[in-house]
This record gives structure tokens, sequence and C-alpha cells, in this order.
């Protein structure tokens, strides 16, 4: 495949006709790997998700993509300060970036929930790994581009298809090319940001805006803790979530799987 529009915005784009895991494959290179380097597939055959959860589609059906982001003199400690100090922030970024080229294809409720999935009225469309190495961060998205209904892994999944992204007597290959070229383009100008700023602000006004989980009632899993039944009302410094519940003081939840309770 070619890929004219994303290859435009990616000049260092990497396809594969088929690959075991984007992420796992750019996490083992990552010493040699160029800023922004971006390794691509239709067909993962051993994708993982949060947790290490097996991320599976049909061949052609789903876009597997992972961005290398290169940090100066290495990962480092967060507490260092600069982009370090940020991480927690990036899965969110990589959501907002998908939820925004989502809308950019015609599906305007796309939007994020807290940490790393993309939704479309309640539906999941994409969900987010991102995982630290020694020499940088690896940030891999799982896109649902061609699925049909019965292709999907649960009824609570979606598909750019589905949502009516695709135009008129575009094939599945040009869909994905225009789905990959607005995530890169987006999740480029994101990272950009990241590294610029100085503080959370300026990152959580790109984010909160797509955060479905603001200002609904929650359920966070919590490993090794019992479940936090609350409302969340909004993000902390770090990128977690806040969570209030009906009695006592809000906490903050770094880690967790979240089910929204109510869409409106």
């Amino acid at each position: 495949m070619q890929f004219p529009l994303s290859r435009a915005v990616a000049p260092s784009l990497e396809w594969r006709d088929s690959c075991p895991s984007t992420n796992a494959d750019l996490v083992r290179r990552a010493e040699g790997l160029g800023d922004l380097a971006v390794l691509a597939t239709d067909d993962q055959t051993a994708g993982r998700g949060r947790l290490d959860r097996v991320w599976s589609a049909p061949p052609g059906a789903s876009l597997a993509v992972s961005v290398f982001v290169a940090l100066e003199g290495g990962a480092g400690d967060p507490a260092s300060g600069g982009p370090r100090a940020l991480l927690g922030w990036l899965p969110l970024l990589a959501g907002t970036a998908m939820a925004t080229a989502a809308r950019r294809l015609g599906v305007p409720s796309a939007g994020v929930k807290w940490p790393n999935d993309v939704l479309v009225d309640g539906r999941k469309l994409c969900g987010v790994l991102t995982e630290l190495t020694p020499h940088g961060v690896v940030i891999g998205a799982g896109l649902n581009t061609a699925m049909t209904r019965e292709q999907l892994p649960v009824l609570t999944a979606t598909s750019l298809h589905l949502e009516g992204a695709a135009l008129e007597g575009e094939t599945p290959s040009e869909l994905l090319d225009r789905a990959l070229a607005a995530y890169l383009d987006e999740l480029t100008g994101l990272i950009g940001e990241w590294r610029a700023a100085t503080g959370p602000a300026a990152l959580r006004a790109r984010v909160e805006p797509l955060l479905q989980t603001a200002g609904r009632a929650v359920r966070v899993d919590r490993p090794g803790l019992p479940p936090l039944m609350g409302t969340a009302d909004g993000l902390a410094d770090d990128g977690s979530l806040r969570v209030h519940p009906a009695e006592g003081d809000a906490l903050t939840v770094s880690a967790g799987d979240v089910t929204h309770l109510r869409y409106e």
C-alpha cells in the first residue's frame, strides 16, 4: 500500500502487511529509532491492550499504529521535570488526537474515555496503549476501520465504517489512509504542544473538551482495591482522574478500569 496522505504527514512511516504487535516491535527496536517513527498494519496478529488483554481483529478491518516519541537523554525519571513530568498525559493526548481525527472524518460525537479509549455514543472505536522504554515512549492505537457489525469483537464496539465515515466509492484502503493521516497529523501537533508545555494547564485545555468521562457517574475498578463509585470531575495535574464519591473527599485515580454508568 502506498498511503500518500499518511506519508505526506509522516515520512518515516513503515507499513507491514502483517505484524504480531506494532508496539512490541517498536519497543524492541527503540534504541535505534528516530523521533516520531511510525509502524502500522491492518493485520495485527498478537496485539495487546491495557493489562495485557488480547486485542484482535479480522485482517483488513482495523488499523494498528505505533509511534515512537523520543525523550532527550532517555526516558529518565518523570520527577526530573520537563516533558518527563507530564508523561501521564500522553495516553490522553493520543486519545484526543484519535477522537479529533474521527471528527474530521465525519464522526462528530467521538470523544475520549479516561484514560485511553475513544468512544462514539458509548461504543468503543479505538484503544490506546503507551509503553515507556529507556529511550522514549511508544504510543500504540488500535482503530476499528472497516469492521462490519458481524465482525465487531463485542456489541459495545463500533467502527468508522459503521459510523458512516467512508466516502462514497471509497475503498477500505483509502479510508484507512485518510484515517491514519488525520490521526498522525493531530498526534504530531499534540506531541509538539506536550514538549513545549511548562505545566498541565495547556494540556488539560486540549483534552478536557473531548473527555466524555468528566461529569459522569462512574465505577472505577482499581488493582487490589474495592470498586470506587462516584462522579468524575476532571483531571489532576498529572493526568489522573479525580473522582468524587457520594460521601467523603474527592480521590485521584492513576490506574483503573472506568465504566460510565450512564450516557446523556
